[in-house]
């Protein structure tokens, strides 16, 4: 029983405390920004799912956006991301604009086979105990 009141007192501590457990916006740029595209472009490849995240971000775009972001997603990204989106850049394979399916066709050549992943997911982890 003694614990418990350790814990609520804590709790309460916490709660007091002026901006604890208040996270600051993680620098997201104006909506009416030029750079709003860019953050959301990032934030939609993040994540557990980046390919759907990226897709979902692609959906919400007008075609020549669409081309820009499938186009600069395989020109930034490491080959390991670039294999992540692949979902995605299927997805718009066979979009009804044929630019957006062109881009997303050209993507496609550019995602490393699964061979190819694992060389170099293995390389990067070699990095990552190597420093």
């Amino acid at each position: 029983m003694r614990n418990a009141s350790y814990i609520a007192i804590f709790c309460g501590l916490l709660l007091a405390v002026p901006g604890c457990g208040n996270k600051p916006a993680v620098n997201q740029p104006a909506p009416e920004s030029t750079n709003f595209a860019d953050w959301r472009y990032s934030q939609s490849t993040m994540g557990l799912d980046p390919a759907r995240g990226f897709g979902d971000f692609l959906q919400s775009l007008d075609p020549t956006e669409r081309v820009k972001y499938i186009n600069k997603s395989v020109e930034d990204g490491p080959p390991i991301r670039v294999f992540g989106l692949k979902q995605a850049y299927e997805q718009f394979a066979k979009d009804p604009n044929a630019e957006v399916a062109a881009a997303a066709k050209e993507a496609l050549t550019k995602v490393p086979t699964p061979e190819e992943f694992e060389t170099l997911r293995k390389e990067e982890i070699g990095k990552m105990g190597n420093p």
